[in-house]
């Protein structure tokens, strides 16, 4: 149950009457209109439609993109690599 300065909150933002309908009506939706199924071809027209709209990246863009992930990558690979090797000496002093 919500406090009282959030349902005035609510009310004023008009959410009180969705919280008692939500309570009366459990929350489901009855009726209405059943959505259309569309067909396979419809589907992938309107996929290519939108693959159009996408600003694709240039080559360059591309090129230089992989080579700050790759570099990124053999950073953080050697950084774990020597956290592994000093963990490994350190458990060895430890047990040793």
């Amino acid at each position: 149950m919500p406090s009282r300065e959030m349902r005035r909150a609510q009310q004023k933002l008009g959410m009180e009457k969705k919280r008692e309908k939500m309570k009366k009506g459990g929350g489901k939706k009855k009726g209405g209109p059943k959505k259309q199924r569309v067909t396979v071809s419809q589907f992938l027209t309107e996929v290519r439609a939108e693959m159009k709209k996408v600003t694709w990246p240039t080559r360059d863009e591309v090129i230089s993109y992989t080579i700050v992930v790759l570099i990124t990558v053999v950073l953080i690979g050697g950084l774990v690599y020597v956290a592994d090797i000093a963990f490994t000496k350190l458990v060895d002093i430890i047990i040793y």
